[in-house]
């Protein structure tokens, strides 16, 4: 009898780890602007070309629905922070599909570099 509940406790941890589709395969939680923005952390810098930016989002009408700046002396996982975009990226691309937007066009800014910290206007 303690082995079976020591078993159910292990799969109910289990499952509260990942989510699960309706198939039972295994689905990534959606990427939000906030774990974006903790990854980049405070973006600080000692020259302007530490300063690096990205498109993120989607507009319905095409293009970026914004952009991030963060720096490459201080990000600790680069790599995290780009496979973090991509998702979000993804899934506004999809929202997008049914969506509406302004379709107005944003150019990418120019990183700028104030009290140490990488910054776009």
């Amino acid at each position: 009898m303690k082995r079976l509940l020591v078993v159910l406790t292990a799969l109910v941890l289990t499952g509260c780890n990942s989510a699960q589709s309706a198939n039972g395969t295994e689905v990534d939680e959606p990427v939000t602007m906030t774990d974006i923005k903790a990854l980049i952390g405070t973006p600080k810098a000692q020259t302007v070309e530490s300063c690096k930016v990205l498109p993120v989002g989607k507009k319905a009408c095409g293009g970026p629905e914004g952009y991030v700046v963060y720096s490459s002396e201080t990000i600790t996982n680069e790599q995290a922070l780009l496979d973090a975009i991509y998702k979000y990226n993804e899934k506004a691309k999809e929202d997008a599909k049914t969506g509406y937007s302004t379709c107005e066009h944003i150019p990418e800014p120019m990183p700028q570099l104030k009290g140490g910290v990488c910054w776009i206007p």
